[in-house]
């Protein structure tokens, strides 16, 4: 049993610092280069969660609250940033739909917000910046 446990957390820690080096690549990536790493983004989110930003941008309301209802809290907190720098830097000549991909993101804020226990500045301020850019 407890090496389950430990199959699952390594898991779990796996995927955080995979999604973190994501953000980082947004973060460090030219805009006008921000297409490649969005390619790169979706394969790994379509390996790791079976999405895409096209399948998020895509997906209902309610289809996309039960994957994320699939997926572990700290990676839904990360995906909320990644799509978030993501939205920050590319244009609305992007590979997906980027009005869609805000309202979806505000979406996961207020979700994780409901149902976390921790309260996180840092996800009202995106979700301020975010409402702005609509």
């Amino acid at each position: 049993m407890i090496e389950k446990k430990d199959l699952i957390l390594r898991e779990i820690q796996r995927l955080t610092l995979l999604i973190k080096e994501l953000i980082t690549s947004v973060i460090d990536i030219e805009p006008e280069k921000i297409d490649a790493v969005v390619n790169q983004i979706d394969d790994v989110l379509k390996v790791e969660f079976n999405l895409s930003l096209n399948d998020i941008s895509e997906l209902s309301n309610n289809d996309l609250l039960i994957k994320m209802h699939q997926i572990n809290e700290v990676h839904v907190d990360k995906l909320i940033l990644l799509l978030f720098q993501v939205i920050k830097k590319s244009d609305q000549a992007s590979t997906f739909n980027k009005p869609e991909l805000i309202k979806k993101n505000i979406l996961l804020i207020n979700y994780l917000d409901e149902s976390s226990k921790v309260f996180s500045v840092d996800r009202m301020h995106m979700k301020s910046a975010l409402k702005q850019t609509l």
